[in-house]
């Protein structure tokens, strides 16, 4: 079974949602909202079995790689920016 983490835009900023439940606090960007969705999934489940999304301008969720930076954590690439 597949299971989600989408990043999308709330009035303040960001979210993150994980499997229905959006988190307590809004973060200023995009990339501030999904290191702290990774640090969650550490913590909380692994996330090895999570697949990250994000919102379009449309509204239609598409899919998010992440790939770890030396030092880093992680920089959020759309699979149409390959």
């Amino acid at each position: 079974m597949e299971r989600y983490c989408d990043i999308i835009p709330h009035a303040t900023g960001w979210v993150y949602v994980i499997d229905g439940v959006q988190s307590a606090s809004c973060y200023h960007t995009y990339d501030l909202a999904m290191d702290a969705a990774k640090a969650h999934i550490a913590r909380s489940m692994g996330a090895k079995d999570k697949i990250f999304r994000r919102q379009a301008l449309n509204g239609e969720m598409l899919p998010v790689s992440v790939i770890a930076r030396a030092g880093a954590g992680a920089i959020p690439r759309s699979p149409l920016s390959q």
